[in-house]
């Protein structure tokens, strides 16, 4: 025996959307996706105006302070994530190494032959592909040194690749700062996994970033990230508390404004902190009359 004929599956009139309203609705939801915030829609309704269900966002800082700041060469070190390679190494001689390579340096060319030449440093060895570069102007107006490489950026061997690159190219071009600005990372190679920098990874690094910033000569620097302000600066100051202000990198006698901000992976995942960066991004041209 046959059963009964199955009845065909109706969608409520209500829930039939015009094409347009249907179209429309899909770019949206596709701009979310690409974008990966898709995640501020929860499967709950969430009251927000309930105290607890407040996202706090940090205030900027209500004036602008400005102080000198000289990035040190040294750090805290830790062997706790050397590669089998370097079980051995001789810190003092790796950084001894590192600065005569810096202190050598005269254009970026050498500040890459130099990186090629160090094989003293620990990440090197942890499975990136390659040494990471800048990309943009080489004589820049603006100098912006974003966090540890990501996959992107390993792949393609240049920094602010992928979304957060395009994120900071529409700041730039919106600035008028496209041709006139440098894009570098705050270390040249992908740790394993993108894991924190150490305090041996910073000491080691911190030559030849600072050899970079005297080659570029930059009028201004924007650091995005608390990995950024740990490399140039090599300051244990919260990232939260450093925003907003201006402070004062200091290069043979010479002081450039400088600004940390959130880095663009970050204002990807928290959009609300958009307007956060770019109000960073105004304040460092403005100081330096770019």
């Amino acid at each position: 025996m046959s059963g009964p004929s199955p009845v065909p599956c109706q969608v409520p009139r209500f829930m039939i959307l015009p094409d347009d309203l249907r179209k429309e609705m899909e770019s949206y939801l596709g701009f979310l996706a690409d974008h990966e915030l898709d995640d501020l829609y929860e499967a709950e309704p969430l009251n927000r105006t309930l105290q607890e269900s407040k996202t706090q966002i940090p205030r900027a800082a209500a004036a602008v302070v400005q102080f000198p700041v000289t990035p040190q060469q040294g750090g805290h070190t830790g062997h706790n994530l050397r590669p089998q390679s370097l079980a051995n190494l001789d810190i003092g001689a790796a950084l001894h190494d590192a600065k005569q390579r810096a202190g050598a340096v005269r254009s970026l060319d050498t500040l890459y032959a130099e990186l090629e030449g160090f094989q003293q440093m620990p990440m090197r060895h942890e499975g990136g592909r390659q040494i990471v570069r800048f990309r943009g102007a080489a004589q820049p107006e603006l100098l912006i040194v974003g966090e540890i490489p990501d996959t992107d950026e390993d792949s393609s061997g240049q920094a602010f690749a992928g979304k957060p690159g395009a994120l900071i190219d529409s700041a730039l071009k919106a600035a008028g700062l496209t041709d006139r600005t440098m894009l570098a990372p705050c270390v040249f190679w992908r740790t394993a996994g993108g894991r924190p920098l150490t305090g041996e990874d910073q000491a080691l690094n911190a030559p030849f970033i600072h050899a970079l910033i005297r080659v570029a000569a930059p009028k201004a620097i924007l650091l995005l990230g608390a990995s950024a302000v740990t490399s140039v600066l090599n300051l244990d100051q919260p990232l939260s508390k450093l925003r907003g202000r201006v402070v004062s990198y200091t290069e043979n006698g010479s002081n450039i404004p400088l600004v940390a901000s959130y880095s663009p992976a970050f204002v990807l995942r928290q959009p609300a902190c958009k307007a956060f960066l770019w109000r960073d991004i105004l304040q460092v041209i403005g100081k330096a009359e770019l």
